[in-house]
């Protein structure tokens, strides 16, 4: 499907999709939110049709089938159709009372390395976690973080804080550097706050989707990544700021608010429901790896982490 495009559209959208089959084409459907909206039993291998859509989040996917009886579905999911709500794109003022935890990169204790639970199609390799580097570094203490392995491998890398936390509003600033030799072949750096309260699991992810082009975000519930309308492609060499603002809103909702990254705001306002889970209260950040079909071995450095709850 080439459009719509991920993340906020239109309540007009033209969907256009195109199959690739060995076999005639015999039908198209295309559904909206698991309703049928358009079909067609064209032999066309392409399709372009005007949908519309109330306001709201919405799953839109084109289907096709052909005459050996195989089928397949290209989807996208619009995160807000029409007008999207106001929000800011500047970062708050924590008030005096909230906790503030610096330079969180030198937490040695806290930190531990898990490949298996990373869900990349390959497992394996070699991954470490180097802390106390002077090189790059803008404290002169940075993190650095590293794996290689078979395509598709990834890694994460976990600063875990046990213990009951009524916190609800977090503010996450860190900065990022990766290998600028090897740049091309990160497929996607993923930075995620989480906090388990009372037997639920607010998992606030986000990523750089440098193999799609966009920021996603993650639906914890859902247990899926939503692309976002935000490019992000390659970065250039160098140190990148990220800061992100999350909300938990409720005892099973949370909200991405704002994301700045290089000192550019984003308002994202964007809500979404906890999971239940087993694991004791918690609260947490990592970061991951994604390798890309080559498996080149990758390089991420974190410097001046800090966590501002309140």
């Amino acid at each position: 499907m080439q459009s719509p495009s991920p993340g906020e559209n239109q309540a007009d959208v033209q969907v256009n999709a195109t199959a690739y089959a060995t076999a005639a084409i015999t039908q198209w459907t295309v559904c909206l939110d698991s309703q049928a909206v358009y079909q067609t039993s064209s032999s066309a291998t392409s399709i372009s049709t005007p949908i519309d859509m109330t306001a709201g989040q919405h799953l839109l996917w084109a289907a096709v089938s052909d005459a050996a009886g195989d089928s397949d579905r290209s989807e996208i999911h619009l995160i807000q159709v029409g007008a999207p709500p106001a929000s800011s794109t500047v970062l708050p003022t924590p008030p005096a009372n909230a906790t503030v935890l610096t330079e969180m990169q030198n937490d040695q204790s806290n930190w531990s390395i898990c490949g298996l639970c990373a869900h990349g199609t390959n497992s394996g390799g070699t991954y470490t976690m180097t802390f106390d580097q002077g090189t790059p570094s803008l404290s002169g203490s940075s993190m650095e973080m590293y794996a290689d392995g078979p395509s598709w491998n990834n890694v994460l890398f976990m600063d875990i804080m046990e213990g009951t936390s009524s916190n609800s509003h977090f503010l996450w600033d860190f900065w990022v550097y990766h290998d600028p030799t090897v740049e091309a072949h990160y497929w996607a750096s993923e930075f995620d706050l989480w906090q388990v309260l009372n037997g639920q699991e607010f998992m606030i992810g986000s990523q750089c989707d440098f193999g799609d082009g966009y920021w996603s975000t993650w639906d914890s519930q859902g247990g899926s990544w939503i692309l976002n309308g935000i490019p992000c492609p390659h970065w250039t060499a160098g140190w990148h700021h990220v800061q992100w603002y999350y909300e938990r809103l409720s005892a099973t909702q949370y909200r991405y608010d704002t994301l700045v990254f290089d000192g550019q705001g984003y308002g994202f306002n964007q809500t979404w429901n906890s999971n239940t889970t087993t694991w004791p209260d918690m609260i947490g950040i990592q970061y991951q790896l994604d390798q890309d079909p080559t498996g080149t071995p990758l390089h991420e450095w974190v410097d001046n982490v800090t966590l501002t709850m309140w």
